[in-house]
C-alpha cells in the first residue's frame, strides 16, 4: 500500500514493510545505545555536573543578596540508589535528546516513501523547525525557567523555622518536568500553522480569540507549575509570545496565498 507513483518502485510485502521497519528500529536503536552507554561509563560526571548547574546557579544568587540566603548547596541523596537512577535517567535523557534527529531520520525513511509529493513536502517543511523549537525550549528552561524557579523557591522558607535540605530525586524530577513541557509547548506556532493548512482557523481567529487564549495560557501553566506565581508567569509569557509567532506566521501564509493566483497569471 504504497502511495508513491515512482517508475519502477518495487512494491513491498507487508512482511517486507515490517522487516524493513525493524531494521530501521534497529539502527536507531543502537545509536541511541551508543550515546545512552557514552553518557554512562566515558562521561558521567561531566553530564551530572551539567545538570546540576540550574541548582547552582539559584543557589549563588541567593548566596549574593543581601542579606544573603545561605543553605547547604549539596543535594541530599537519601537512598543508596538514587544516584545511581540519578545518573541513568541523565544518561537516558542525553540519549533521548541527542538520537532523536537520527530515530527521525529512520522512522521518515519508512514513512515517507508511502506518502505522495505534496505530503513529503509538508512534513520536511514543518519537521526542522518542530526540533529546532524544541531545542529552544529546552535552552531556555535550562538558562532561565529553572534557576528563577529554584531561586524563587529555594528563598522561600524561613531559615529561623525551617532546615533547607533538598533532595537530589526531587530536583531532578522538577528539572525534567520543565524540559518536557517546554519542549512540548514551544510547538505551538506550528501547531498553528498546521491547523491554518489544514483549513482551521485564521489570523483574524486567533486575534479574537487572544484574551481567551491568555486566560488558557495562565491555567495550563498554574497546572503544570509548582503552585507558586513566579514558575507559573514564567511558564504562561514564552507561550504568549509564541502564540503571537504562530499569528504572525499565519498572517504571512495567508498574504503569500493572496497574492499566488496573481503571479500566476502574471
Amino acid at each position: 500500500m504504497n502511495k508513491t507513483s515512482d517508475p519502477g518502485e518495487v512494491k513491498m510485502t507487508f512482511a517486507e514493510h515490517l522487516e524493513e521497519l525493524r531494521r530501521r528500529l534497529v539502527r536507531a536503536g543502537l545509536v541511541i545505545s551508543v550515546v545512552f552507554c557514552l553518557g554512562w561509563f566515558i562521561f558521567p560526571g561531566p553530564l551530572e555536573s551539567l545538570f546540576m548547574l540550574p541548582h547552582r546557579w539559584a543557589v549563588e544568587r541567593l548566596a549574593a543578596r543581601e542579606p544573603p540566603v545561605l543553605f547547604e548547596p549539596r543535594l541530599a541523596v537519601l537512598s543508596p540508589l538514587e544516584q545511581i537512577f540519578y545518573r541513568v535517567k541523565v544518561a537516558l535523557l542525553v540519549s533521548g535528546v541527542a538520537g532523536l534527529p537520527y530515530l527521525l531520520f529512520e522512522l521518515w525513511g519508512f514513512v515517507g516513501a508511502g506518502l505522495f509529493r505534496n505530503e513529503r513536502r509538508a512534513v520536511m517543511r514543518y519537521l526542522p523547525w518542530s526540533l529546532l523549537l524544541a531545542l529552544v525550549g529546552i535552552v531556555f528552561g535550562f538558562l532561565v525557567l529553572i534557576p528563577f524557579v529554584l531561586e524563587y523557591l529555594y528563598g522561600m522558607p524561613d531559615p529561623k523555622q525551617f532546615v533547607q535540605a533538598y533532595r537530589l530525586e526531587s530536583y531532578f524530577s522538577l528539572f525534567l518536568l520543565f524540559t518536557l513541557a517546554l519542549a512540548a509547548m514551544f510547538q505551538l506556532p506550528l501547531i498553528m500553522l498546521g491547523l491554518h493548512a489544514a483549513g482551521i482557523g485564521s489570523a483574524a481567529f486567533y486575534s479574537k480569540y487572544r484574551r481567551h487564549f491568555i486566560v488558557g495560557d495562565f491555567v495550563v501553566s498554574a497546572v503544570i507549575t509548582p503552585p507558586e506565581p513566579v514558575s507559573m508567569i514564567l511558564m504562561a509569557i514564552p507561550m504568549m509570545l509564541l502564540y503571537e509567532v504562530g499569528v504572525a506566521g499565519i498572517r504571512i501564509a495567508e498574504r503569500r496565498k493572496r497574492r499566488a493566483p496573481a503571479g500566476a497569471r502574471g
